[in-house]
């Protein structure tokens, strides 16, 4: 306890001065948004404290730092935590789906950048969680009904212990038993790893082990869910079971869906202010910062060979930049969602990487596949985590209604219809979204940064 203690002091002490700032501008000059409350004001900005350190010391010390947080994560009382292991059976036959893939993409261990077939990590069970509620909703719950959950953390963070306060809700929202996983980290494992081991469990689920006693799960009954980098990793699954041939989920949800590693999208910068996520974003380091790339982009020609241009870093831990621009790492730059299944992303105005989820539905407004699209005024990145706030609560409640309605034949959920692409006002009243929402993102999707024209014009701006 003392030492738990300790390090809490450790950690604020310095960050009394930012707590002193907040409070003023919170209450003599105004919150960020109109609607924020002193309590969220202060959560931002100490997430924001503790985020901007992910870009400016090794990520061996900030993933330790994590998992100190991690060690005493408690279990929702009202819910049933119990740990399984995966066998390495299912990361086998995951990750022979994942080669056959990559064969027809051409995507060798040159582009990935590691020989991920010998990842030492691969030969360790993959550790996952039960969560499911110790009192059933009867108008709610279904026996069957599963969510594969995928955490976020930028792919290099977090675990099952920091998301508990997540699955919880899902369970007992959605009606379901949730099954979280640890799914391996990069830059130890980068891509394709954490993709292998989201189809492993997504296997487990359907076709268990002989003699296990565990019943085999109708794919139809299952939605694979996560947030942030997880809600990405989640619509890479989708596309890869898709691309495999596989049996598709139910559905799919994704919270703040990291949907573009190549940040090609405005409210990456625009949004900064309203949001705690580094400035800019996820980036190895820092050093593929969009001010770096600019300054690159502005000495060359064409934007052709910008990916590839030897001066340009690696802008990311999960994937190099020759891959930035597979769907299975960016679901943004999918041709199309045609076979896919029924899709919901949640996303809030004021977070970095809104404007990813708005095109994302823009982009597949005339696929054929159930997708909506929720965005809630005002609200920073997956704002569903805090447990304070009336949107949070209203986006879960809306997530559980998606997850009854499309598995065992929506027993406690509604008929959805087709397309919707809504703002959610704070008191939870709903307005279309506009049309116009992120202009002219036809020509920013799929390259770095937006493109030549879009980098070139933020570098001009910086020098003036």
């Amino acid at each position: 306890m003392a030492q738990k203690l300790l390090g809490f002091l450790r950690a604020m002490v310095p960050r009394v001065p930012l707590i002193a700032a907040t409070t003023l501008n919170h209450y003599v000059y105004g919150p960020c948004k109109p609607s924020w409350s002193y309590r969220l004001s202060l959560t931002v900005a100490l997430m924001r404290s503790f985020m901007e350190q992910v870009n400016h010391v090794p990520i061996i010390q900030t993933q330790a730092n994590f998992r100190m947080t991690e060690e005493e994560a408690p279990v929702d009382p009202r819910a049933i935590a119990s740990q399984i292991t995966i066998p390495k059976s299912y990361r086998d036959k995951a990750s022979k789906h994942i080669q056959r893939l990559m064969d027809l993409q051409q995507i060798d261990s040159a582009k990935l950048g590691w020989d991920w077939s010998n990842d030492p990590k691969a030969g360790e069970l993959l550790q996952a969680e039960w969560t499911e509620m110790k009192l059933k909703d009867d108008e709610k719950h279904m026996d069957g009904r599963t969510v594969l959950y995928l955490h976020g953390g930028g792919y290099i963070l977090c675990s099952i212990l920091t998301h508990r306060c997540i699955t919880s809700e899902i369970a007992r929202l959605g009606g379901a038993k949730v099954l979280s996983i640890d799914y391996r980290l990069a830059p130890e494992s980068p891509f394709p790893a954490a993709l292998v081991d989201a189809i492993a469990a997504y296997l487990y689920l359907l076709y268990p082990p002989a003699g296990s006693g565990v019943t085999a799960i109708d794919p139809k009954n299952v939605v694979i869910m996560g947030d942030s980098a997880g809600g990405g990793l989640t619509f890479g699954t989708m596309l890869a079971l898709r691309d495999a041939g596989l049996p598709l989920p139910g559905g799919v949800v994704g919270l703040s869906p990291w949907l573009d590693l190549l940040h090609s999208m405005p409210s990456l910068l625009t949004n900064n202010n309203s949001d705690y996520l580094p400035e800019e974003g996820f980036t190895q380091g820092g050093q593929g910062s969009l001010g770096k790339i600019a300054a690159l982009a502005a000495t060359l020609d064409t934007e052709d060979n910008l990916l590839n241009h030897p001066e340009l870093p690696e802008i990311q831990y999960y994937a190099t930049n020759a891959l930035l621009a597979c769907p299975y790492v960016s679901p943004l730059v999918a041709d199309n969602l045609e076979g896919t299944c029924p899709m919901l992303v949640i996303a809030g105005d004021g977070e970095l990487l809104r404007d990813e989820a708005i095109v994302f539905a823009a982009k597949n407004a005339n696929a054929s596949p159930i997708l909506h699209l929720l965005v809630y005024d005002d609200m920073p990145h997956v704002f569903p985590m805090f447990n304070f706030l009336p949107s949070a609560a209203d986006a879960l409640e809306r997530a559980g209604q998606f997850i009854r309605s499309v598995t065992c034949n929506g027993h406690g959920g509604r008929t959805l219809a087709n397309k919707s692409s809504l703002r959610v006002c704070v008191d939870g009243r709903e307005r279309p979204l506009e049309q116009d929402a992120v202009r002219g993102w036809e020509s920013r999707v799929g390259k770095l940064g937006g493109g030549q024209e879009v980098l070139k014009q933020l570098c001009e701006s910086r020098i003036k």
